[in-house]
């Protein structure tokens, strides 16, 4: 069975800047696919910059058996259109969709959209060979964990297969795309390489922690490393963004793979999410972090008070985040913080509140993120009983856009602060003229690109 898997056109958060970035899943499912000797082909419509006039030719001419794709929510329409175009070119084709999106919305999914035939629920690289052995061998699909498919007028769920263990797979097939073509605008020639799947704290707002399962899992840091030393020496990678939901979980995990940097004499950068609890824990090892090259970290602050972080479940106190953006600045490491405007219970002095927080912590890089009811958090659900996504559009579930009014706001309203905090913030002359001329050429380029971003929000807001 030849598979095309497709990284559909799709505009990126306009706030990222000129970015094209690799698309990890894929990567990550095609080398399974040709470690079991099923040919593969992927097309990355961003990085080969194939519009969507290109596509279905780029179908018809590789002649798949099955179509395959991957969307998070805001990017489900583009991943569905692809399936879409394969049926209209050949109706006997397979197409198969996974995800965050379709993993919690597979019934959903089905039922809605009859040019998906499977759905591939959470970790799909070991789900979708099995799925092909099944259809191959014409064998009954209800023995294949992890996917969902319809029977009749009935949306069949089969059990999700236990997690995988990461030491098992290969490295991403980096050689099936363009690597040469993704770059961040700040970041430069960069790569998202992947040293652990999953987190074991539950944030409300949160949905990744469902879909990776339970706890936390490391990749063997050597298998990391060599993974970094392949993409800096034979791909030109320089820059390196950790796709991890919370790289910070384990010391000893973190030292074993700034060692392995700096024993391979890799002269990268490297960037990660992670969380200040954990920051504070292993302050000890942040000279080495930065010694091997973490030039920034995303640290989750995401409220400005004990109370609304426990409402959140952050587990966190602001102590620690006070603590935590201390000790990244005494080591040379700019902050990136992230913040979360339009909570259930905000209101114009609350998310006045967080600015004022964001500007006495001095915050290197904040970002204000919009309150976002992912399909599998506990938000989505909360909404969802509420009856309060009526009529929304999965587009617009992208962190930029208010979905949900709060006690007090309006979604217009709630939007306008949170557009009110990215320009009070960079265009603060004392943060301008301290991020503008800093020391740290890397800061500088980061404001010189927010300032950039806040100037065409406010344009817009006039006309």
């Amino acid at each position: 069975m030849r598979v095309l898997l497709v990284e559909p056109p799709k505009q990126v958060w306009e706030m990222m800047g000129d970015c094209v970035a690799p698309p990890q899943g894929l990567l990550s499912v095609a080398a399974v696919l040709e470690e079991e000797r099923i040919p593969v082909t992927i097309l990355d419509c961003n990085a080969s910059q194939c519009a969507w006039s290109d596509v279905g030719d780029f179908i018809e001419e590789a002649e798949p058996d099955m179509v395959g794709a991957s969307a998070m929510t805001p990017f489900f329409s583009p991943a569905a259109r692809v399936m879409s175009l394969a049926k209209a070119i050949d109706p006997k084709v397979v197409t198969v969709l996974g995800g965050s999106h379709v993993t919690f919305l597979p019934q959903e999914t089905l039922l809605n959209r009859p040019e998906i035939d499977f759905v591939v629920r959470g970790e799909g690289e070991r789900t979708l060979v099995n799925l092909i052995r099944c259809l191959e061998e014409d064998d009954d699909l209800s023995r294949v964990e992890g996917i969902a498919f319809r029977q009749g007028d009935q949306v069949v769920q089969t059990p999700l297969p236990p997690p995988l263990d990461l030491d098992t797979l290969p490295l991403p097939a980096y050689h099936l795309v363009p690597t040469e073509r993704y770059h961040f605008e700040f970041l430069g020639k960069f790569a998202t390489p992947e040293a652990s799947r999953g987190c074991p704290h539950r944030c409300t707002f949160c949905s990744e922690w469902r879909f990776w399962g339970e706890g936390w899992r490391p990749r063997n840091p050597e298998m990391v490393v060599e993974e970094l030393e392949l993409l800096h020496r034979k791909y030109g990678r320089e820059s390196f963004w950790f796709t991890d939901d919370c790289f910070n979980v384990d010391g000893d995990h973190m030292r074993a793979i700034c060692e392995g940097i700096l024993a391979r004499g890799l002269r990268i950068s490297w960037f990660y999410q992670g969380r200040a609890d954990l920051l504070m824990k292993y302050a000890d090892l942040l000279p080495l972090m930065r010694e091997s090259g973490n030039l920034m970290t995303q640290l989750g602050i995401e409220a400005s008070t004990d109370s609304e972080l426990d409402s959140l479940h952050k587990r966190l106190t602001v102590e620690e985040i006070e603590t935590a953006v201390r000790l990244l600045k005494e080591n040379d490491i700019v902050c990136q913080g992230l913040f979360i405007t339009g909570t259930k219970t905000d209101d114009g002095p609350s998310i006045v509140h967080k600015l004022r927080f964001a500007k006495w912590l001095d915050v290197d890089f904040p970002i204000f993120a919009v309150y976002t009811p992912f399909p599998g958090s506990d938000v989505y659900e909360e909404a969802r009983r509420e009856g309060l996504l009526e009529g929304l559009e999965y587009s617009e579930y992208d962190m930029s856009h208010a979905l949900l009014p709060t006690e007090h706001l309006s979604r217009e309203e709630s939007l306008d602060w949170n557009q009110w905090c990215f320009a009070n913030y960079y265009l603060d002359p004392a943060k301008l003229v301290k991020g503008l001329f800093s020391r740290n050429s890397w800061k500088r380029r980061i404001w010189q690109h927010m300032l950039r971003f806040t100037g065409k929000q406010i344009f817009r807001s006039l006309f």
